[in-house]
Parts: C-alpha cells; sequence; structure tokens
C-alpha cells in the first residue's frame, strides 16, 4: 500500500481562502437574516424581560420573602 501524498503547500492556501470564503458568506447572509428580524427579537427579548421581572417582583412581596 502506498502511503496518500500530504497536500502541497498551494492546495492548502486554496483551501484555507475556500473556507475563509465561505466563513464570511455565512456570516454575511446571518447578519442578512438578523436584520429582518431584529425588531422583533428585541420586543420579544423585552416582553420575556417585564414577566421575568413581575414573577420576581410578585415572589418578592408577596411570596414570603
Amino acid at each position: 500500500m502506498s502511503d496518500p501524498k500530504p497536500p502541497t503547500i498551494v492546495q492548502r492556501f486554496f483551501r484555507a481562502c475556500l473556507l475563509i470564503l465561505g466563513g464570511i458568506l455565512a456570516l454575511w447572509i446571518a447578519l442578512e437574516l438578523l436584520a429582518q428580524f431584529w425588531g422583533w427579537i428585541l420586543l420579544i427579548s423585552v416582553i420575556v424581560l417585564v414577566l421575568c421581572a413581575a414573577v420576581y417582583a410578585y415572589r418578592y412581596w408577596w411570596g414570603g420573602r
């Protein structure tokens, strides 16, 4: 059995460039999707925060401390 040759420096550089390009594209798509939904995400997180604060206040003041 012959051992496979390790990739040359040019092949490794090309693969690294493709991986970097893929990462940039994935980040760009994620930011575009986030830009479309950030208002709704912010609204939902504020509602959840207010509900959690209300539950905590109820337990603190009327729950026997």
